[in-house]
């Protein structure tokens, strides 16, 4: 039997009896198709919610009353050449598999994940089900042909009347025009859904285009990728900061979206429950504009306003002191002495920009410890999943598909391999003074983005010059004051400093949004 044959066989079969579960609205069946520490992941399908369940017990507790009403049925191999089952590399030759199925509400896709158990049968060591489209409103394939429905009328004609009937009358508002906020505004474009985007700066992308010269993301470009509208293949392979900016504004321009900028809503907005809608004030480029939109969708990023230490005696510096988001460019710290605190991404950027191109010295307080690994490896890692002339969707289906808590076991349990891997890196910041850690329990950086945001930073060549001695560390003390030309350190150390840059990162973006949405 062809090695094709063999793997659709397998999850054939196991998807037959996972069906019958599910068919049967019988929990302890659908249990029985995990392995006893299996994990399942539910996006929708059984609640309106996302919940994730390890062990047997978890998911028969969590499926017990929430199968029948479900009525989950048509479930089927993956026709989609990507989500076909394969063999996947590993001691025992794992099968993945996609399958669809329907709901009387909606369209649903599902992954698993199968290994053998002791006895020789396929269980799932995952499987999640997710709801892709909800029944009457799917997205649409494509655009119409606009010679066919043109009737006479140029397409800036037909243009402008869309716009302006979305911009009197909105459906959904969404507040901010970076990546996530983009993306939802033209997927709600494809499902009919009359969106308004705002955005308070002046250009779509200048979000991107405050940050300093030298940002680029660390993420490959396979992964960051933009819905209907993949990279060029001459994309750089880590986006500089500039052509993120560029690649949202022309998103916004190609998707035809409708994009408000030097717009933001004035006060809190207020619903009533009555008509089921919002009344949003809106200060539009300086004119006073009253919306009432059904939804509003908060696309404001992860990160709300900076967080800066308060130290004593501020007064008595005669230096520069300033917050990561304000720095822009090495030039101005020519010739200076710097401090930077802080050892996540930020920090270690900044201070790689200051001791190339000129300052004095740098110095980065390290606090406690860092999460560092090479970009390279993380590269690596992620090319396993967003692969190169894959659609982008595939890798981000199959990313959501596993559980967190499944992610953080497993790279636990794989430290060791990764602080061999890591070692020569390692080696070069111990030199240089700097504490490691692969995340306080070992889960590596890709869970402490999820954990915390930060507290860790991805190296691209910073290592050598903390090794050399170019970037200085000082660890494990926190600032406490100001000095007239520097920082007094809580174990009574002083730092010299013409300048003082804190990338101490950002109060949580939940904060911000509660307050904005607050009643008074």
């Amino acid at each position: 039997m062809s090695a094709f044959n063999e793997q659709t066989r397998i999850a054939t079969e196991w998807l037959a009896d996972f069906s019958s579960a599910l068919q049967f609205a019988n929990a302890e069946a659908f249990a029985a198709m995990f392995l006893p520490d299996g994990w399942f992941r539910d996006v929708l399908t059984f609640t309106w919610d996302n919940r994730t369940l390890e062990g047997k017990d978890k998911i028969v507790a969590y499926l017990s009353k929430r199968l029948s009403p479900a009525e989950v049925s048509q479930v089927k191999l993956c026709e989609d050449c990507y989500f076909r089952p394969m063999y996947i590399s590993g001691p025992e030759q794992d099968v993945e598999t996609g399958f669809t199925f329907e709901t009387p509400i909606a369209h649903g896709k599902g992954y698993a994940r199968l290994v053998r158990n002791e006895h020789g049968e396929w269980k799932a060591l995952l499987a999640s089900m997710m709801l892709v489209d909800i029944k009457g409103h799917e997205e649409l394939p494509g655009r119409e042909n606009f010679e066919d429905i043109a009737a006479n009328r140029s397409w800036g004609e037909m243009e402008a009347e869309r716009k302006g009937l979305i911009e009197s009358d909105p459906h959904v508002i969404i507040i901010g025009s970076g990546q996530t906020g983009l993306q939802v505004a033209a997927r709600f474009k494809q499902m009919n859904i009359p969106t308004l985007v705002l955005e308070r700066n002046t250009r779509v992308g200048d979000n991107w285009r405050h940050r300093y010269d030298s940002l680029a993301l660390h993420t490959v470009r396979e992964h960051h990728q933009l819905l209907y509208q993949p990279h060029p293949s001459t994309w750089p392979i880590f986006t500089p900061r500039d052509k993120v900016a560029s690649m949202l504004e022309s998103y916004a321009v190609n998707q035809d979206l409708v994009v408000w900028t030097s717009s933001a809503i004035v006060g809190r907005p207020v619903y009533n429950s009555e008509t089921r809608t919002w009344d949003v004030a809106i200060d539009h480029a300086g004119a006073q504009v009253r919306l009432h939109p059904a939804h509003i969708v908060l696309a404001t990023g992860t990160s709300g306003d900076p967080y800066i230490p308060k130290l004593e005696d501020k007064g008595r510096f005669t230096g520069t002191s300033i917050h990561a988001t304000q720095y822009k460019a090495p030039q101005p710290f020519s010739g200076q002495d710097v401090v930077v605190v802080g050892a996540g991404n930020t920090a270690i950027d900044i201070c790689q920009d200051l001791a190339t191109c000129g300052a004095k010295s740098v110095t980065m307080v390290q606090r406690s410890s860092t999460c560092v690994v090479s970009r390279d490896s993380v590269a690596r890692h992620m090319l396993h999943t967003w692969s190169p002339k894959v659609p982008v969707e595939v890798g981000d289906f199959k990313f959501a598909s596993l559980p967190l808590g499944y992610m953080k076991k497993t790279a636990i349990q794989r430290q060791q391999q990764s602080w061999d891997q890591e070692k020569e890196l390692h080696d070069k910041l111990e030199k240089g003074g700097m504490k490691v850690h692969l995340g306080p329990e070992g889960q590596g950086p890709n869970l402490l983005v999820f954990e915390r945001g930060g507290g860790y930073w991805l190296d691209k060549g910073a290592a050598d010059l903390i090794a050399s001695g170019k970037i200085k560390i000082k660890q494990g003390c926190e600032p406490k004051a100001f000095t007239k030309r520097g920082i007094l350190l809580a174990d009574g150390s002083a730092l010299p400093a013409d300048a003082v840059i804190f990338a101490t990162g950002y109060i949580s973006i939940r904060e911000s949004n509660k307050k904005f949405l607050e009643r008074n």
